[in-house]
């Protein structure tokens, strides 16, 4: 199943795709059509809407914050067949207003280093959120909440690291999961640039598109240098879930066995 093959069409969501279809290292097959990855869901289309429910998704784990949920409100109903978990996968010492980043933005234009900040970002989400991990694991591990979708506002971060976390530990090959990781760069563009042209107005253009560019794409960089922290120190995904996630492993055979086929 080619990455292009695994692209849904939307009329107001440009980042969903399916992250199973991928052959395993040892000859399975990671199922398709059991875990979805996208952006946040506020902008769907009557017939985006349609599309969603022939999915039949009866789960959706949201990894925005609560200022993002109530300023992007979802247009799919959850508690009537869809069960939903709010999981915040974020920095609180990042979390800005508008008032507050652009006031960071206009006072720092010459010394913010944006890449930093997201590799600073991905080593967050690694090693200071297992308790998060933990109850995504937990939440997908329970087949009345199979199909799932993981969102976060761009689906490319958050979600990114989330949906590469699970391909990785059910054995889909390191640079299968790279390359569709990087996916995302080629689905988001365009409304990258919508947040680029944002964010040079907040600056009031003292930050030039060069320099916010590692803000609005996704890197090789921000997901290998974590995965190559996690296994150095944990030797393995599975371990690093067991171990440092504290997830039992009866619950981790079971996602695999709900993700395998």
């Amino acid at each position: 199943m080619k990455t292009s093959e695994k692209i849904f069409e939307f009329e107001k969501l440009y980042n969903f795709r399916d992250i199973g279809g991928f052959t395993t290292r040892d000859g399975h097959k990671m199922k398709a059509g059991v875990l979805f990855r996208s952006e946040e869901l506020s902008r769907l289309s009557k017939k985006d809407m349609e599309t969603f429910y022939k999915l039949n998704i009866k789960a959706i784990c949201d990894l925005r914050t609560p200022n993002e949920q109530k300023s992007k409100v979802s247009r799919i109903q959850t508690g009537k067949g869809i069960q939903l978990l709010n999981i915040s996968i974020h920095d609180k010492s990042r979390e800005f207003t508008h008032l507050e980043f652009f006031k960071f933005l206009v006072s720092k234009s010459n010394t913010i280093d944006f890449e930093k900040i997201m590799k600073e970002m991905y080593e967050h989400m690694a090693f200071g959120c297992h308790k998060e991990i933990r109850e995504i694991i937990l939440f997908l591990s329970n087949e009345t909440n199979i199909p799932a979708l993981i969102h976060c506002t761009g689906g490319k971060d958050r979600t990114g690291f989330i949906s590469a976390i699970i391909q990785l530990f059910v054995g889909v090959p390191y640079e299968s999961v790279i390359n569709d990781y990087l996916v995302s760069n080629q689905l988001i563009a365009t409304r990258m640039k919508k947040v680029e042209t944002f964010i040079r107005w907040m600056s009031l253009f003292q930050v030039s598109s060069e320099r916010i560019k590692p803000m609005l794409e996704v890197q090789r960089d921000y997901l290998e240098e974590v995965y190559t922290k996690i296994i150095e120190e944990y030797g393995s995904i599975e371990t690093y879930l067991r171990v440092a996630c504290n997830i039992p492993q009866s619950n981790l055979d079971k996602l695999k066995q709900l993700l395998i086929e």
